[in-house]
């Protein structure tokens, strides 16, 4: 498993979903269920929420603050804040079906840098000498093989925030490139800090997913 630096989900201070602060809880349980599952594209039943997350559901219990996946494990500190995130915030607006960076969307140009720059990197290190790899493990996270680069794959991360990942393959005269692309209104439905989680699970998923 990787380490603390190479996998968000390992973070020495937020590990698992118990790990979230309470506000994000009150949030989620002063919307009305009905509301936020019309709203998140979920399914609210028995009690709980069921959300699709990169290719598997989730189980997010707000009476228990839990969040587990449909067989019952616990997941990661920053999939669960996604998911709570995502529920207690998004609006009932569709997706408008193009394409943006995510600097590009409002104040992301002064969010996604420094400690919060997108790990692109991390893709760029694990498929840039075999992007073909890169469309097996997007298939595994519910993404579909796309035009563009020289391999892309568009993922439904969340039912309001598809993901469009590019890679370009590293040659003898340039490295390898990678870029992360979502809907330009994804900032509608999770604030900046929830789309970088977003991002970092994502993208450890992909890396993890093809044994990289």
């Amino acid at each position: 498993m990787a380490d603390t630096v190479l996998d968000p989900e390992r973070n020495r201070l937020y590990q698992r979903a118990e790990d979230l602060h309470p506000s994000h809880w009150e949030r989620l349980s002063a919307r009305e269920p009905e509301e936020a599952a019309r709203a998140t594209g979920a399914r609210w039943t028995d009690g709980a929420f069921r959300l699709p997350l990169l290719g598997r559901e989730l189980v997010v219990r707000p009476d228990h603050r839990t969040v587990t996946a449909g067989s019952g494990e616990g997941v990661g500190y920053q999939r669960a804040l996604v998911a709570v995130s995502y529920l207690a915030g998004a609006l009932d607006v569709p997706v408008a079906g193009r394409w943006v960076a995510f600097r590009d969307l409002p104040g992301g140009g002064a969010f996604f840098r420094g400690p919060h720059g997108l790990p692109t990197h991390r893709l760029e290190a694990a498929y840039g000498s075999r992007p073909g790899r890169l469309l097996e493990a997007a298939a595994a996270v519910g993404g579909t093989a796309d035009p563009g680069a020289d391999a892309a794959a568009v993922v439904p991360a969340l039912p309001k925030v598809p993901v469009r990942v590019l890679l370009w393959a590293r040659t003898e005269e340039f490295g390898g490139s990678a870029s992360l692309l979502t809907d330009p209104r994804a900032h509608l439905h999770l604030a900046l800090d929830g789309l970088w989680a977003l991002a970092n699970v994502l993208v450890a998923d992909l890396v993890r997913g093809a044994g990289a």
